[in-house]
């Protein structure tokens, strides 16, 4: 500013026009730098040091950026704020639109989503469904299943750019604040707030709310049609409906307050669950010798179903955080998946409480 200042004195110029003048405070502007002798003039307003420019200049803290409006000769960046949904600040504080495709790991996180929902409607289901209507039973749960998948398959449709075509373009999720940026508007000078709030990580956070409401959406749409061809009636056809009407938006208020919590520790948590609902189904047994946990496992579809499902789980769980740790050890940790259910049978006599409480 000083250059300008001596230029203008030495060069005995009587009015200059500077652009983008420099200015000091927000609620009444004053132009800084004026030389003795000269008067200055501007039409400046308070949000005058992140307001919209000709040439892109730094905004406050991490997620605020510029826009460019084009208009012919008169273009410009935009204030400094939030950026549009599909798009992301770089580190030149301008909103670009997100080219990165969804990793092995993102598409994980997104099938974990889908799976705790359609595992919620599940259970609901085995809970308030009579056992004398095992069939029936069966055929809500493969109803739950289809209502699930179609809802997952239209969200991805609607987000896809252009609509319809699987063409998936995300901002890749960089470090936790990128799922809360509500908590980073910043505060410059402690004057007032720059609202700049945006999702980060498109569609990530977004998608997963679009696919639960289409799930209400299919539940009510197809649900009721399917417990009159079955013919469920009464509380059996509708507990399980209002169970998922208040499991969905449960569902979707943890998701909005924890999904960055989540994005990174669904693996451990998938790990985590997959043992303990392993281990309490055997020791739910009654005879917890080798032979008999053996017997009753093969010889029972349920229990049977009950095992292979836990192990997809577990693998599931271990595949996601090998993608994200080490990648190359995948094979290897999948030869892991069955050892817990080895583990349990071998040494299920050991730990028999029985045992104890004779001796």
């Amino acid at each position: 500013m000083e250059r300008v200042k001596r230029m203008i004195v030495d060069r005995n110029i009587d009015i200059c026009l500077i652009q983008e003048p420099y200015a000091i405070g927000t609620a009444t502007p004053e132009l800084f730098g004026v030389p003795p002798g000269y008067t200055g003039y501007h039409y400046l307003t308070e949000h005058h040091p992140y307001g919209p420019v000709k040439t892109l200049t730094r905004c406050p803290g991490y997620y605020c950026g510029r826009t460019w409006i084009e208009n012919g000769n008169d273009s410009m960046w935009s204030a400094c704020g939030s950026c549009a949904s599909g798009f992301r600040v770089n580190n030149t504080w301008a909103c670009t639109e997100c080219q990165d495709s969804l990793t092995t790991y993102d598409w994980m996180y997104l099938v974990f989503m889908v799976l705790v929902g359609l595992l919620a409607q599940w259970y609901s289901i085995d809970i308030f469904s009579p056992a004398q209507f095992y069939f029936k039973t069966v055929l809500i749960h493969i109803s739950a299943l289809i209502e699930t998948l179609l809802s997952a398959i239209i969200a991805l449709l609607l987000v896809s750019q252009p609509i319809g075509s699987l063409s998936i373009k995300s901002c890749a999720a960089e470090q936790l604040s990128d799922w809360y940026t509500l908590l980073h508007n910043p505060n410059p000078n402690y004057e007032e707030t720059l609202y700049c709030a945006q999702e980060a990580v498109y569609p990530l956070y977004s998608i997963v709310f679009l696919q639960y409401g289409l799930s209400i959406f299919l539940l009510l749409l197809i649900r009721p049609w399917v417990n009159k061809l079955t013919g469920i009636r009464g509380h059996a056809a509708s507990r399980p409906i209002y169970a998922a009407l208040y499991l969905f938006p449960v569902l979707s208020i943890i998701h909005g307050m924890m999904a960055g919590l989540i994005y990174y520790g669904f693996p451990s948590v998938i790990i985590l669950l997959s043992l303990m609902s392993h281990a309490f189904h055997f020791a739910s047994r009654s005879d917890q010798s080798w032979r008999m946990l053996l017997k009753e496992t093969v010889s029972s579809f349920h229990n049977l179903m009950v095992v292979l499902g836990h192990w997809v789980l577990h693998g599931f769980g271990l595949v996601a955080l090998t993608m994200w740790l080490e990648p190359k050890l995948l094979v290897t940790i999948l030869t892991l998946v069955p050892l817990p259910t080895f583990l349990y049978v071998a040494l299920s006599r050991f730990t028999d409480p029985g045992k104890f409480h004779a001796d």
